[in-house]
């Protein structure tokens, strides 16, 4: 199988060992560890042989639980209203921190456009000096029975084609949700057969990485609820093992069931589908954690903003922080989606005052 980056710990630290020793022409140190031990990079990495682009270099730094986002936690958002560099920018200025993080999608309409023909997602963040994290379907939208084509390697090559053009674009090294949220009852590529879906990530996994040794690769599911016909009711059926991932994540909003208390809060993170218990199923892979998109929901069944759910998630996010490989709020102003925008004003877009005015508080400097 061809190499990918962050494959374990153990890879995470040779990536940290090459860094310093090409960029200082000395070897600060290698620590090696158990299994209960964090993926600890080279000792006192400096801004001079790191990489702000590079997803490996920059989740290989370390964290330490109790803060968030701190010095080296990776902390971001979507672009919105467009997928730019721009939009972002404006974002990270509002909240008071710039984003070290961007979240992104390829085109969804045919395997070329989803694959090859997706230039515009890296043209887009060519001016983003941090880490880029794009979300990449399985198969196009409306094509749910090309995922038996693709578990038998017929769009092999469409893979191959992906991880040249993130090459291309210098962004080989970025993370990328293949994927994701597979167990979402309205995903084009929604694991309906656990065979078929488990075998057509891996090939896209061996492919991506054929063209493009260097990628991450983040295998996230939607919280909350995995319907009987999908997985067999339980995401995790449809892991497709240690070799094909990266990370290991979760898009996590508050919505069905919604947060009212901080109790409500624990109780949902916790049972089958909530983010403390991926978290736990991660740290049993030997694997970094991803909140690759979340926010508040007001459009959903709370019909309102909730800014103590702002407040809770900070608080775990700084509680996970060491094994947190990132997190991304997801900003939204679609009529038909969530509404979850902090700062935009248009009329398009669903207000939440007192949500920005706490994500400030808390996500800025």
């Amino acid at each position: 199988m061809v190499e990918g980056g962050l494959r374990s710990r153990r890879s995470l630290l040779l990536i940290a060992f090459a860094v310093v020793v090409v960029a200082a022409g000395v070897l600060i140190g290698v620590i090696s560890s158990g299994d209960d031990d964090p993926p600890t990079p080279t000792a006192s990495a400096s801004a001079t042989t790191v990489t702000a682009r590079s997803a490996s270099q920059m989740i290989n730094l370390t964290r330490s639980n109790g803060s968030w986002p701190g010095t080296h936690g990776l902390s971001g958002v979507n672009g919105s209203p467009t997928l730019d560099t721009a939009s972002v920018t404006a974002f990270c200025k509002a909240r008071g921190r710039a984003c070290n993080v961007a979240q992104t999608y390829t085109d969804r309409t045919t395997w070329q456009t989803m694959t090859a023909g997706s230039d515009w997602t890296f043209e887009n963040f060519a001016s983003f000096d941090g880490v880029l994290v794009v979300s990449q379907g399985l198969v196009p939208i409306g094509a749910s029975a090309d995922l038996a084509a693709c578990a038998a390697g017929d769009h092999d090559s469409d893979w191959q084609n992906f991880g040249t053009l993130m090459r291309t674009h210098d962004r080989a090294d970025s993370v990328v949700r293949l994927g994701w949220e597979f167990n979402e009852q309205t995903s084009p590529w929604r694991a309906d057969n656990q065979a078929d879906w488990i075998s057509c990530y891996r090939k896209a996994a061996d492919n991506i990485r054929a063209t493009n040794p260097s990628v991450v690769l983040d295998w996230t599911i939607n919280a909350h609820s995995t319907a009987s016909t999908v997985c067999g009711g339980v995401s995790t059926n449809c892991y497709p093992g240690n070799d094909y991932v990266d990370i290991i994540g979760i898009d996590n909003y508050d919505h069905y069931p919604w947060s009212p208390t901080a109790a409500d809060f624990t109780a949902t993170a916790t049972r089958a589908e909530g983010l403390t218990w991926l978290y736990d199923f991660a740290r049993t892979h030997d694997k970094l954690f991803s909140v690759g998109e979340w926010g508040v929901t007001p459009a959903g069944d709370a019909g309102k903003e909730n800014p103590d759910f702002v407040t809770w998630m900070h608080s775990w996010f700084a509680a996970h922080a060491q094994y947190l490989a990132y997190e991304a709020y997801f900003s939204d102003c679609d009529s038909s989606g969530i509404q979850s925008s902090l700062y935009l004003t248009t009329s398009n877009c669903t207000q939440n005052p007192s949500s920005a005015a706490r994500y400030t508080s808390l996500f800025g400097e």
